[in-house]
Parts: C-alpha cells; sequence; structure tokens
C-alpha cells in the first residue's frame, strides 16, 4: 500500500509539474506577444518598479524558460522559490487591495505562491528530470518502507589463554605442540623442512 501510495505521490508532482510549466509558459509568452513589453514596462513603472523594461524581461525569461524547466523537472526546488518570490511582489505591489481575481485581487497569485511552496519543498518526484542528478547520499529510504530488524547477539564465548609454556619463547623459532589427530582427519603439513 505504501509503494501504491509512494507512486500516487509521484503522478501528483508530475501533473502539477507539466500544468504549472504550462501556464507558466503560455502567461511568459502572452505578456511578450500580447500586451507588449511596452505595456508591461507602464504597469510596471507606475508601481515604482525600477528599470521596469528589464525587469519585464527577466520575467518573461523566468515565466518561458522556468515554465520548461518546470515541465521536464529540470531546477523544481529553484524554479518553485522563483514561483513564491514572484507572486508575493505582485501580492505586495499590484493587488494587494482586494482578494478575487474578477477583482483584479490576488487569489491568482496566492495559489502560484502556495504551488511554488510545495514545488520548493517537494521537488519534482522521481518522474523528473531532476531525479537523474541525485546521488544515491542525497536518496534518503524512508523508514516505513525498510522495517528494522532488531540485531541479533551471538552467544559469548569465554575467551581462551595460551598454554603456560609458550609465555617466554621469543618470536622465531617457536615450536609449537603438534595436535593428535583421529585416523578420519588429515596430518598437518609441516611445510618447510626443518
Amino acid at each position: 500500500m505504501k509503494a501504491f501510495i509512494r507512486v500516487l505521490q509521484d503522478i501528483a508532482l508530475m501533473l502539477t509539474r507539466i500544468v504549472m510549466g504550462v501556464v507558466m509558459v503560455t502567461h511568459g509568452w502572452h505578456r511578450w506577444q500580447n500586451e507588449g513589453i511596452t505595456e508591461e514596462a507602464n504597469i510596471l513603472e507606475r508601481v515604482g518598479i525600477p528599470d521596469p523594461a528589464l525587469m519585464v524581461w527577466l520575467l518573461i525569461g523566468f515565466e518561458v524558460i522556468g515554465g520548461i524547466f518546470l515541465i521536464f523537472g529540470l531546477a523544481t526546488p529553484v524554479i518553485g522559490l522563483g514561483l513564491m518570490v514572484l507572486n508575493i511582489g505582485i501580492i505586495l505591489t499590484l493587488r494587494s487591495h482586494t482578494f478575487y481575481v474578477h477583482n483584479s485581487g490576488w487569489e491568482y497569485n496566492a495559489v502560484m505562491t502556495i504551488v511554488g511552496l510545495m514545488l520548493m519543498t517537494h521537488g519534482a518526484g522521481r518522474i523528473g528530470l531532476d531525479n537523474l542528478f541525485r546521488t544515491p547520499k542525497d536518496i534518503q529510504p524512508q523508514a516505513e518502507e525498510q522495517p528494522k530488524r532488531p540485531a541479533r547477539s551471538l552467544p559469548e564465548e569465554p575467551a581462551h589463554s595460551l598454554p603456560d609454556e609458550w609465555d617466554d619463547t621469543p618470536a622465531r623459532g617457536i615450536q609449537l605442540p603438534q595436535e593428535t589427530h583421529s585416523k578420519f582427519m588429515a596430518k598437518p603439513h609441516s611445510g618447510l623442512s626443518q
């Protein structure tokens, strides 16, 4: 069941990214082709934004390029942060007087801000291209997926001590006593001639 929910989460993140990316690209394209740079710059100039023409180009670039990145799941947390900053800025400078979007209010921008927050905190999911650039240390296994087993303890064996005759022998030329073997066991190999 947990794996099924994880797949649903990945599908939900993918759909959110794609829809949000398409919305961003179409809004950027609309600002550029339909509204025009001059009209958008005049709006920003009326509210006191410095260098409005540059800001409009930056805004259009962010919406078009960032939207394409979101569709493919690239730089998703960064684009999510950008969405939050952009829409909070729009709320504070242009739309703070009323809530409803049909009265030029800020409800749409609030939704965009929360979607940006969600994308910033959750990323692209396993279906996005961001996942190709993650290292294994970045991928943390979820605790509920891999239950931990208690460590098994081995029975303790008593420590063996060396025979008394080995205590003061020099390191070279030690003669170890040979064990006796039964007729079913192989005799120890002497390896070197003495």
